[in-house]
């Protein structure tokens, strides 16, 4: 190795430490590996793309404690950086599995939230169904549907109360969800595929642009802008990972 730089990797790294934590008495540290850098965070020339957490995006101010009661107003996150009138949108959806409702997921709902439009704009949920998730990695551990979408509207209910009729959450059965269907379909009874913009992660860009251009190949609609949220760190907790962690200690 290069001077300074040491041996080994996170697991060398790990054990190290526990011999040291064993030697002081002390409990054993875990190794948990995440994922790397995704794939969307290299996207560029996208007009449909927008990064929310680009300096260019948004200026950053504090949110008074005295806004209106009815979430967000004039864009913005709660002493955070505030979303400009300019990406504020009428009907914003944001889907996902919500597994555990870790940091990553309440980061999305709360960037959703602030991309509403004040007080006519609506946002739609969408939660993943239990038989679309068999194929990934620990779904034993994955809690059910009811459980999920429970713990989404106790989020979004505690975040934004006066928001509570202008949020709707809806299980999705398929890879695109509300934003995907034909007019006047039925596949979701009530919901109007009128949307103007989609939340989602690095992670779900590149199925955000696919989506994009099937509205406009496929169903004659127009893109939905898509409001990104922007990693700050090269490396973040995942879902997988949690429940790796969850089971581990079954």
């Amino acid at each position: 190795s290069r001077k300074g730089q040491g041996n080994g990797g996170l697991r060398e790294h790990v054990n190290a430490v526990n011999a040291e934590r064993e030697f002081r008495g002390l409990n054993p540290l875990e190794a948990l590996h995440v994922n790397d850098w995704p794939d969307g965070a290299e996207v560029t020339g996208d007009p449909n793309v927008v990064f929310l957490e680009d300096e260019d995006a948004y200026e950053t101010v504090r949110t008074s404690a005295d806004d209106d009661d009815d979430g967000p107003s004039g864009g913005g996150l709660v002493g955070g950086a505030a979303i400009p009138p300019s990406s504020l949108y009428s009907s914003v959806c944001v889907g996902g599995t919500f597994d555990g409702m870790h940091y990553g997921h309440r980061k999305l709902l709360t960037l959703a939230i602030s991309s509403v439009r004040p007080v006519d704009g609506r946002l739609l949920v969408g939660v993943t169904r239990d038989e679309m998730l068999t194929h990934k990695a620990f779904a034993e551990s994955i809690p059910t549907l009811e459980e999920r979408v429970a713990g989404v509207l106790d989020f979004v209910g505690n975040l934004a109360p006066g928001m509570k009729n202008r949020i709707r959450c809806v299980p999705i059965s398929d890879e695109y969800g509300p934003p995907g269907q034909p007019e006047g379909s039925e596949v979701y009874p009530g919901v109007k595929n009128d949307f103007d913009a989609l939340v989602l992660s690095h992670e779900t860009l590149p199925t955000g642009r696919k989506l994009n251009g099937y509205r406009e190949d496929v169903l004659g609609l127009e893109p939905l802008k898509l409001l990104c949220t922007q990693r700050t760190e090269p490396h973040g907790m995942s879902s997988t990972a949690l429940r790796r962690m969850r089971t581990s200690k079954k």
